[in-house]
């Protein structure tokens, strides 16, 4: 009876902190451990004898190594999440030999509690001062962030994960930086600017406050192989996801904002990019920006001269060429409003057994895009490239389509398609 009933006798006077700590539901275990006692008690009665007893347990003890074995694997993405969570424990056990005696900004902390609850960075840190939120600079001596910067002014060179910052060479690497960026010409002008400039996306705004910290983007990067993609969630979507608020990713100062984002290593196929905003609702959505902004891989914009170099193998709204096993599409003078409607790419095999399976009845394999994932808009001209399949090309049709009609439409003979 006092196993049965201990968890309601806690939970009932206890409701008010209850109810805010789920993890104290495990005070209602008492109820089915007596269940269970029970049923087991009734089933040696039942049995009469404790030889069988013990064989049921034996093989139970067995189903359990097995279900447990089976289980551990099951999803890659919760090992990683546990790997990530000990390498955040290390990064703060190197940061409280530094931070003794001082005040610790740590803005980041929903990132954080995705590996680590709050109070476990308050346990690490327990020798310094830790303002979680996001204060004014002044009267701080350290600041911590989630990606590394390439600033001198960092202090745990050998950390993973987070990474502490003397808050005030940082403010001073911002400051450059910002200075640096603001000097080029951004793809993208909204009340956040977009730069990309040497494999790292930059949004800068000025004037900035203390709200603006909490403007979200979604950045989505598309390499060109999906086998790039280390997640099995993001190769089903196709594109790396790594969305941020601007308080995780950057900073203010001066009454300025700058967060930045490094691209991954790999070959990049492209890159879109925006603000997201929450209604009352929970109803997410784009703001600002009617479209999402795009940034193609500087390769393809590098391309360009060589591509137009040769005659085009179509001409229509788009000049489409062929050039080392890649379709590429060109329009000058172009916009944005030449690129929203989606393209058609029909390609037909010299060998039916070329195609999957699912693209056989077909007679053709379908790699239709939007001009958001392949192309860019740059200097007046719209550019998309395209992997052509490796086998041998019978012929491609090609062109863009809004729902049902066709706007344009092209055939390449299979010569050119080689």
């Amino acid at each position: 009876a006092t196993l049965a009933s201990f968890g309601f006798f806690w939970a009932l006077p206890m409701r008010h902190n209850t109810a805010l700590n789920d993890f104290e539901s495990i005070y209602y275990i008492g109820l089915p451990l007596v269940f269970f006692t029970i049923v087991l008690l009734l089933a040696r009665r039942l049995a009469g004898r404790d030889g069988a007893i013990a064989a049921v347990a034996v093989a139970a003890t067995a189903l359990f190594a097995v279900s447990s074995f089976q289980m551990s694997g099951i999803d890659e993405y919760y090992a990683k999440e546990e790997r990530a969570a000990r390498a955040v424990e290390q990064d703060l056990l190197a940061m409280r030999e530094v931070t003794a005696g001082g005040t610790v900004v740590f803005p980041d902390v929903a990132g954080t509690r995705q590996l680590l609850r709050t109070n476990a960075v308050s346990y690490y840190l327990n020798v310094a001062f830790v303002d979680f939120g996001y204060p004014s600079t002044a009267g701080h001596k350290f600041i911590v962030a989630r990606r590394r910067f390439a600033a001198d002014a960092l202090l745990t060179p050998q950390n993973r994960r987070l990474f502490l910052y003397d808050m005030a060479g940082l403010t001073a690497w911002h400051r450059s930086t910002y200075g640096s960026v603001v000097a080029a010409e951004p793809l993208a002008r909204e009340d956040f600017d977009v730069y990309l400039i040497d494999g790292t996306v930059y949004y800068l705004k000025e004037p900035c406050d203390r709200s603006d910290l909490d403007a979200r983007f979604f950045l989505h990067v598309f390499p060109e192989a999906l086998d790039d993609l280390l997640d099995s969630r993001h190769r089903e979507h196709k594109f790396d996801n790594f969305d941020f608020a601007v308080g995780n990713r950057g900073l203010l100062f001066d009454g300025k904002c700058l967060a930045s984002v490094d691209l991954p290593q790999y070959d990049i196929a492209g890159i879109r990019t925006g603000r997201v905003f929450v209604s009352e609702a929970g109803v997410w959505g784009i703001a600002h920006w009617d479209i999402a902004h795009v940034i193609q891989g500087p390769k393809l914009i590098s391309e360009y001269q060589t591509i137009v170099s040769d005659e085009p193998v179509a001409r229509s709204e788009f000049d489409v060429y062929i050039d080392g096993g890649n379709l590429y599409y060109v329009k000058e003078p172009c916009g944005g409003a030449d690129t929203r409607a989606s393209f058609f790419l029909h390609v037909f095999p010299e060998a039916l057994d070329d195609l999957p399976d699912e693209r056989k009845q077909h007679g053709f394999d379908n790699l239709d895009f939007g001009f958001d994932v392949r192309g860019v808009i740059f200097d007046g001209k719209c550019l998309a490239g395209v992997d052509l399949p490796q086998y041998g090309i019978a012929r491609i049709v090609t062109g863009q389509f809004d729902g049902a009609d066709r706007i344009w439409e092209v055939e390449v003979a299979s010569e050119a398609g080689r």
